[in-house]
């Protein structure tokens, strides 16, 4: 891992990108600390110990999966990449 210092996606693309190439994204939205990972399915889950919540890709992850009743996918400009 790297740590990336709160960097920020350049777009929601990249996003769906690091999802769907499997790599693992900790980062921070309105404080909390949450982990995308895929044990060969993409999971999204509230860090340390959160149960993730599978998605089959990372468009329906970001589309699908709601935080503060928010899809994802209006939210990544807020993303703080805390390490990926």
């Amino acid at each position: 891992k790297i740590n990336v210092d709160h960097a920020k996606f350049v777009s929601l693309e990249e996003l769906i990108w690091a999802i769907d190439i499997g790599l693992d994204v900790e980062f921070f939205l309105d404080g909390v600390r949450y982990n995308i990972s895929t044990d060969g399915t993409p999971f999204i889950a509230v860090c340390p110990d959160g149960d993730g919540d599978y998605y089959k890709d990372g468009t329906t992850l970001v589309t699908e999966h709601k935080i503060n009743d928010v899809p994802l996918k209006e939210q990544w400009r807020d993303i703080d990449i805390w390490a990926m």
